[in-house]
């Protein structure tokens, strides 16, 4: 009778057609670095002649040694510009090579696409409009939104070269022809697609494999530096957007979303306090996200987990049924999940 309850719970919150939480475990499945594999990358393929910068980037390496946690390492040094900058290049560079690897896999790939199932089914309401919020710099969620045949919105022209406007997002695209409708993608931390000109410009540049001369991309690096970076265009307009976003939403669907990040997770908190449904399917609960929800006054919650004891089972936290084990599933992942939406 538990399970039947929980499948009921899941079917509802996920048919209102929640707002979309992709944290960098969506992304994971397809090749794209963890947070620790890219503090472990930057540690073996950064290195400075300045003995200013050589310095502070060997206490980078000895804090994210001490800690394994990249966001945490870096919010605890303000970086020099320049090994800012040579992090930003190096990240870029990493997840950039990883994302269009997991391009031509999914081009090629014969099987449906969990993420493109989502959307599908959420866009076969009678709104035709999605709206995602990630911390990812990837492409992963445009790419299955694409291959859903939506519209896709992120405050940049869809031109060859385009524009950001802090206008475009006020146009309805969910009903143009020749689309399944409008799905909206806030990158609050920035796109490998995005870049900023010499002279200040914001441009999208799509799927480059090498960074343009005279430009820097435009992604926002966990630490200190990223609340500076976010008060400028395009950030300013897109975090308002994925503000409002998380006001309007009827509940919240997190995949692989650690809430480690200062500007959605409290934000998502509030909402949920205030008794907003929310599911969390991923891999790993970590301890930041029990913490967050279970006994934080969160009223509406599912989270889903592989069950460590037994890995071929999935161990579930719900606000209504306690902590449940279903034993041979993987409702962690959002293959398994999307069984019990559409059962």
């Amino acid at each position: 009778m538990s399970r039947d309850t929980l499948y009921k719970i899941i079917q509802e919150c996920t048919n209102r057609v929640p707002l979309v939480v992709l944290g960098s475990g969506a992304s994971i499945p397809w090749g794209l670095p963890s947070m620790w594999t890219l503090g472990e990358h930057l540690k073996s393929v950064v290195s400075f002649t300045d003995s200013d910068e050589k310095s502070q980037f060997e206490q980078f390496k000895t804090r994210f040694d001490a800690c394994g946690d990249l966001e945490l390492t870096l919010n605890d040094i303000q970086l020099r510009p320049n090994v800012l900058k040579e992090i930003v290049i190096k990240t870029w560079e990493l997840v950039s090579n990883a994302d269009l690897d997991a391009y031509n896999k999914i081009i090629c790939r014969t099987e449906p696409i969990p993420l493109t199932e989502l959307f599908s089914h959420f866009l076969q309401t009678a709104g035709r409009r999605v709206a995602v919020i990630t911390t990812n710099y990837d492409r992963i969620a445009e790419y299955a939104a694409g291959i859903a045949e939506a519209y896709i919105c992120n405050g940049f022209a869809t031109n060859i070269i385009g524009h950001f406007s802090d206008l475009i997002h006020q146009n309805n695209f969910s009903n143009m022809r020749g689309f399944s409708g409008q799905v909206n993608i806030w990158k609050v931390h920035g796109s490998l697609d995005w870049y900023r000109t010499s002279s200040g410009v914001s441009v999208q540049l799509p799927m480059r494999s090498q960074v343009p001369n005279d430009h820097t991309p435009s992604i926002v690096t966990p630490g200190i530096s990223k609340y500076y970076e976010t008060h400028s265009e395009p950030y300013r307009t897109i975090s308002a957007q994925a503000d409002r976003e998380i006001e309007a939403a009827t509940g919240f669907l997190c995949i692989g979303y650690g809430f480690n990040d200062e500007h959605v997770q409290p934000k998502l908190i509030t909402q949920i306090r205030n008794g907003k449904p929310i599911i969390v399917i991923t891999k790993v609960l970590t301890e930041k996200i029990k913490s967050s929800i279970i006994g934080n006054n969160c009223k509406n919650y599912v989270l889903i987990e592989q069950d460590q004891n037994e890995p071929t089972g999935s161990r579930i936290y719900s606000s209504k049924l306690g902590e449940l084990i279903i034993p041979d599933s993987d409702y962690w992942s959002l293959k398994s999940y999307l069984t019990i939406v559409k059962s």
